[in-house]
């Protein structure tokens, strides 16, 4: 085995170890009625307040009538709202409602909580080291994707 096909089986070893870790296999989100996928929906307008569903489908990599469905119930249970866009009429700009900010902000705290509760064990300078990990696989996976986006040489 080379080291590419190593890379791959440790990447996926680690998906399969982190994934069911923070309970993001299931269709209910940290105890709640929605999946991760539905609430990662909520936490993109909520950081990026007026972007659209391309920007969402771009970012998250999902398939757009799978997120067109997912915009339509937040937006039926009164969490989110579609507003044409002041700069383009044919794009709809996505705004979190008062209901879904504080949907969102719960979702926020309750996941924070259950990752510190995760890396309670761990002592300051192990932190430091974890961290530091997240950097590089963050910035090592981001070349590879800029690569194959042909952003870079």
């Amino acid at each position: 085995m080379d080291e590419k096909e190593k890379a791959v089986y440790r990447v996926r070893e680690f998906t399969r170890f982190y994934m069911p870790m923070l309970e993001l296999l299931g269709n209910h989100y940290l105890g709640s009625e929605y999946s991760a996928t539905e609430a990662r929906v909520l936490f993109e307008v909520y950081e990026h307040d007026g972007c659209n569903a391309a920007h969402i489908a771009s970012t998250m990599n999902i398939d757009k009538s799978y997120l067109s469905r997912i915009i339509k119930s937040h937006e039926s249970k009164g969490y989110l709202v579609r507003m044409v866009s002041k700069t383009d009429s044919r794009s709809r700009e996505l705004h979190l409602t008062e209901l879904g900010v504080e949907l969102t902000r719960d979702f926020i705290r309750r996941s924070n909580a259950q990752i510190g509760e995760i890396l309670a064990p761990l002592n300051g300078e192990t932190c430091e080291a974890l961290m530091h990990a997240l950097d590089t696989v963050t910035e090592l996976l981001k070349d590879c994707r800029n690569k194959q986006n042909g952003l870079q040489e």
